[in-house]
């Protein structure tokens, strides 16, 4: 079964951040996030860590997992096949919300023509760094 049959395609246009009241840090590789209000802790593997970085509640998950498609070299279908069930389950788990349909991206004006011309979003730093 392919994640489209689980989730909607469309879950792809929203952009996803952490709920309000999430804490969480880095520990090396790994992320540590915590959800005080449902008594909740959870360690995420390192490239849960990364997707975890990823959302910014800002960019869509598409653009997401292109840039991580692009990052390690491998179709960004792939990407969302496997990332779309961790997102919902975060949702699920509610440690993560739909920030709801993103703003139109801004555009870099001077994108980096060594990777292609695109833009790069940037990574979401633990809150207390």
């Amino acid at each position: 079964m392919t994640a489209e049959t689980h989730f909607e395609p469309r879950l792809t246009l929203d952009a996803v951040v952490g709920r309000g009241d999430v804490h969480w840090a880095l520990a090396g590789a790994e992320a540590v996030v915590q959800v005080p209000a449902l008594a909740a802790t959870h360690v995420l593997d390192p490239t849960s860590a990364l997707l975890w970085q990823c959302l910014d509640g800002v960019s869509p998950l598409g653009l997401v997992f292109a840039d991580i498609a692009d990052a390690f070299g491998v179709p960004a279908q792939q990407i969302a096949a496997d990332c779309l069930p961790v997102i919902g389950t975060w949702l699920y788990s509610q440690l993560v919300v739909l920030a709801g349909p993103p703003a139109p991206v801004a555009v870099d004006p001077a994108p980096d023509p060594a990777f292609g011309g695109r833009t790069w979003r940037r990574l979401v730093d633990p809150p207390n760094t």
